[in-house]
C-alpha cells in the first residue's frame, strides 16, 4: 500500500488545499510589502494588533506546507539525483527569468546613474547572484534610490537561501540511518531546543547566532520539520482540529517569550496542514489555472516598487494594492505557463 493509501491523504489538487493556501500565503506577503514599501510600515493591521505582520504569516505558511510536500517528494524521488533535479526545476528557471529582467530591465530603466555608468557598476553584476538562490543581493546601483523604502529590488528573496538550507537539511537526514519520521522529530526538537535555550548560551553564541544558525534558519527550520513530521506519519495519524485546538491554548497559556513561540509555530504549522487536507469548505485552484505562488512570490515586490516609484500609493493606497495585486497575478500566470510548468516535464 502508498505511502499516500495508508495516510489517507489526498495527493490529487482537486482533492486539497494546498495551492489555495500557497497562493493566500504570496498574496499575504504582497500585501504585508505594501505598507513599508508606501512609507506607512506602522500602518499594518496586524502588526498593530499582535505584534507580527501578515508577511510573516505567509512566510511561516510557506514553508510549513513546503515541508510537508518536499518531504513527499523526497520519499517519491527514489535516490536524492532525482530529488535534487526536481527541486532545480522548480526553483531555477523562473528565478533566473526574474533575476535577468530586473536587472536589464527594471535597473536601466529606473537608475539615475547614466547608462553605462550602470552597466559597470558592481552592484549590477553582483546582483546576478540572487539566481543561485544561495546568496542574496538587494541592491542595483541608484535603482528607486528615492522610493519610500530606498534601493531593496526584490526584498522577498531573502527566505529563498533558507528554503535551499531545508532541502539540503532533509537530503541529509535522507541519508541518516532510522526511519525519516523519527530523524525529522529528532530535527523539531533540537530546533525547539535551540530556540528556547539560545539566549541562556552566550559561550555558544555569536551575536545573533548559534552554532551557525540564526534565528531564521530556527525558526522556519521548524515549521519546515513540523510539515516533514506530518508528511511521514503513518497509519492514518495526521494533523487534527482537536490538536491543534490544544496546542494553541498551550501557546496561549504560555508566558510571552520562546517557549510561546514554538508552541505558536507548532500549533500554527499543524493548523495550515489541517486546512489543507481537510478544508473542504476552501476554494480550489481550477487545475488549468497552474500554480502561481511562485510567480507572485518571485514578481510581487519589485512590480510594487515599480508602482511606489510612479508614486500611486499617494494617490490612493486601496489602488496601489489593488494594482499591485492585479499586475503581480499577471506576471504570475504568464512565469507559470510561459516558464515554470515546461521544466516541470522532465521531472
Amino acid at each position: 500500500m502508498s505511502t499516500a493509501a495508508r495516510l489517507r491523504i489526498p495527493e490529487n489538487r482537486r482533492d486539497n488545499r494546498f495551492d489555495v493556501l500557497r497562493l493566500l500565503a504570496a498574496w499575504l506577503v504582497l500585501f504585508s510589502h505594501c505598507y513599508p514599501l508606501a512609507g506607512r510600515e506602522s500602518d499594518e493591521p496586524l502588526l498593530s494588533a499582535l505584534g507580527v505582520t501578515f508577511g510573516t504569516v505567509g512566510v511561516a505558511l510557506f514553508f510549513a506546507i513546503s515541508g510537508y510536500l518536499v518531504t513527499q517528494s523526497l520519499e517519491r524521488s527514489g535516490n536524492l539525483r532525482v530529488f535534487a533535479t526536481r527541486r532545480a526545476l522548480r526553483i531555477y528557471p523562473a528565478l533566473v527569468c526574474v533575476t535577468l529582467a530586473s536587472m536589464a530591465v527594471i535597473g536601466p530603466v529606473f537608475t539615475t546613474l547614466p547608462q553605462a555608468s550602470y552597466w559597470t557598476h558592481e552592484q549590477t553584476w553582483k546582483y546576478l547572484w540572487n539566481a543561485s538562490a544561495w546568496r542574496v543581493s538587494f541592491l542595483l546601483p541608484q535603482v528607486f534610490a528615492h522610493n519610500p523604502f530606498p534601493n531593496a529590488i526584490n526584498g522577498s528573496l531573502w527566505t529563498l537561501p533558507y528554503e535551499v538550507r531545508c532541502y539540503l537539511t532533509l537530503a541529509f537526514v535522507s541519508l541518516l540511518p532510522g526511519r525519516m519520521l523519527v530523524k525529522l522529530i529528532l530535527v523539531a526538537v533540537a530546533l525547539s531546543a535551540m530556540w528556547v535555550f539560545r539566549g541562556t548560551l552566550p559561550a555558544l553564541a555569536s551575536g545573533d547566532k548559534l552554532w551557525g544558525l540564526n534565528h531564521y534558519h530556527v525558526q522556519l527550520g521548524l515549521a519546515f520539520a513540523i510539515g516533514g513530521v506530518y508528511a511521514c506519519l503513518r497509519g492514518g495519524v495526521g494533523p487534527s482540529l482537536r490538536a491543534c485546538a490544544v496546542l494553541t491554548m498551550v501557546a496561549l497559556l504560555l508566558p510571552a517569550g520562546a517557549w510561546r513561540d514554538v508552541a505558536t509555530t507548532i500549533a500554527f504549522s499543524s493548523g495550515i496542514l489541517w486546512l489543507a487536507l481537510h478544508a473542504r469548505w476552501l476554494p480550489v485552484v481550477p487545475t488549468r489555472m497552474g500554480d502561481w505562488s511562485y510567480g507572485v512570490y518571485l514578481y510581487a515586490f519589485p512590480v510594487q516598487q515599480c508602482l511606489a516609484w510612479a508614486s500611486l500609493h499617494t494617490v490612493s493606497f486601496p489602488a496601489y494594492v489593488a494594482a499591485s495585486t492585479a499586475i503581480t497575478m499577471a506576471l504570475a500566470c504568464a512565469s507559470w505557463h510561459l516558464v515554470e510548468k515546461r521544466p516541470l516535464r522532465f521531472r
